[in-house]
């Protein structure tokens, strides 16, 4: 009774219903064919607003995203294939989890997929690859995404009754503000929601460049609004109007030939982009296995460092009944989820005589690669131990990352 007590009152926290700003997004057409998202930003927090602009790799999309509390939780953006992302807050409801997949919170979701697609179509097969969590108490608002391309596509994903709902129906996905597009019965905590929804729903056919854009925006802000921008897709030009101050206008191709970097709106003071450092994994672990005659409880930690994407590197100390393993382990993270690791170790107080031997470690298993606090890690491990006669311990190793 008292566990489920404390759950309620941490899933109250952190499911807890905040103020929804008015944030508005819609696109059109101009009359050159260009596809136009126009967006409003709104919050009365006191955060400094920032644009970055990161080149691509081989791996990812080059991207500009717009952020307040970090840069891998950006509110919209645009990628180098002309392909936007932008959220809205919404009222909280359930929302589907999973744990087997690899988690992220909601705002980071709109970095992923701007990384990750190229076209409306590929943005709606990245989704399914991973949990995504929502909870404002946690930095995680709930929230609902407008995904745009340059060829005119769109659609709306929103989580709603435990679900995941996708809204494709061009007429539908064209605009998004603080109510489910989907089940506009659940109403909204912002009470201008449907107003401006239907502002920009009886105009939005007359809108055929960027200045109407602008004046449309302009016509549905608040004063809570801070930045209403006017994305150009297919030309990879992002307009931004901060405040009371001038628009700028920033090329990403310009933008991307100065190398990563970024700009605080409020004074375009350059800024510089620092890739993220390589964080220190402390891994706890214990587990139970056997020999083939004897049954052996095991427990230990592994301190590892980030060696390149998805790898690292570190010692290991384990204790396995009488026996002390220690040693150097390099792991390897495939697929965003599993787990592969091989380690030298050496094993001190072995057998009857109390020898020091050396031997192999392994293990393979799970280990998703989750952006929340709880990373766990179930694997199934393997000791060889060369000692006079070689002797291999099975065992289920289950343990959880804290990262620094």
């Amino acid at each position: 009774m008292k566990l489920f007590i404390i759950l309620a009152v941490i899933s109250t926290f952190v499911l807890m219903p905040v103020h929804l700003f008015a944030c508005t997004i819609f696109h059109v057409t101009d009359n050159n064919d260009n596809i136009l998202v126009g967006k409003n930003f709104d919050s009365d927090e006191e955060t400094k607003s920032r644009i970055w602009f990161i080149r691509g790799d081989d791996k990812n999309n080059g991207i500009a995203i717009l952020e307040r509390i970090g840069q891998d939780m950006p509110y919209e953006g645009i990628n180098d294939k002309g392909l936007f992302v932008g959220i809205t807050a919404v009222p909280n409801t359930g929302t589907p989890f999973l744990s087997l997949k690899p988690i992220r919170k909601s705002l980071q979701m709109v970095r992923v997929v701007l990384e990750q697609a190229k076209t409306v179509d590929e943005a709606l097969k990245v989704f399914p690859k991973y949990t995504v969590v929502f909870g404002t108490f946690l930095g995680h608002p709930v929230i609902q995404y407008m995904i745009v391309d340059k060829n005119g596509n769109s659609a709306i994903v929103e989580y709603v009754n435990n679900k995941k709902v996708i809204i494709r129906d061009a007429a539908k996905s064209r605009i998004m503000t603080n109510h489910f597009v989907g089940h506009p019965e659940f109403g909204s905590d912002n009470e201008t929601s449907f107003e401006r929804y239907n502002t920009v729903k009886d105009k939005i056919e007359r809108i055929h460049s960027v200045e109407e854009v602008q004046n449309l925006l302009k016509e549905v802000s608040q004063n809570t609004t801070l930045w209403s921008n006017v994305y150009d897709l297919t030309n990879q030009i992002i307009h931004v109007s901060y405040k009371n101050s001038p628009t700028v206008i920033f090329s990403l191709k310009d933008e991307f030939y100065k190398g990563n970097h970024g700009y605080e709106l409020n004074d375009l003071n350059k800024l510089e982009y620092k890739t993220p450092a390589g964080k220190i994994v402390f891994r706890p672990h214990f587990g139970y296995g056997h020999t083939g005659e004897n049954h052996i409880s095991h427990y230990g930690v592994r301190i590892l460092l980030a060696a390149g994407d998805n790898k690292r590197y570190g010692i290991e100390v384990t204790k396995l009944e009488e026996v002390f393993a220690i040693g150097i382990v390099l792991e390897q993270r495939l697929f965003e989820w599993f787990n592969m690791s091989i380690g030298t170790v050496g094993y001190f107080n072995y057998g009857v005589d109390r020898s020091n031997v050396i031997g192999l470690t392994s293990n393979l298993g799970w280990e998703p690669n989750n952006h929340i606090p709880f990373k766990p890690f179930v694997t199934y491990r393997s000791d060889t131990i060369f000692a006079d006669n070689i002797e291999t311990i099975n065992s289920i190793s289950i343990g959880f990352n804290i990262e620094f």
